[in-house]
């Protein structure tokens, strides 16, 4: 049976969205104390974001057909958030 495309193109940002993560942090090691302490902070936030978006794609794959927009409305709205915070962009929208 074929993945719903929405669902594929998710866990492709989802991908996207920790490999930026990783890279923050492989940063933040590099940098001295003052600037680690406050990209570490940055990073805490964001990856609270993540965690949010990534809970709310396995609830939206294990959902039935009842209450599926309402996930979708929800998912989208902790990307929008998580987006919002880390400034970043997909590959598709630069």
């Amino acid at each position: 049976m074929a993945k719903n495309p929405y669902m594929v193109k998710t866990e492709a940002l989802l991908r996207e969205g920790k490999a930026m993560l990783d890279g923050l942090r492989a940063n933040a090691e590099k940098a001295s104390a003052e600037a680690r302490s406050e990209a570490q902070a940055k990073i805490q936030k964001l990856e609270v974001r993540y965690a949010d978006v990534s809970r709310r794609f396995q609830q939206l794959g294990a959902a039935g057909v009842e209450g599926v927009a309402d996930l979708k409305v929800a998912l989208e709205k902790a990307w929008d958030a998580f987006r919002s915070d880390s400034g970043w962009k997909p590959l598709e929208e630069r």
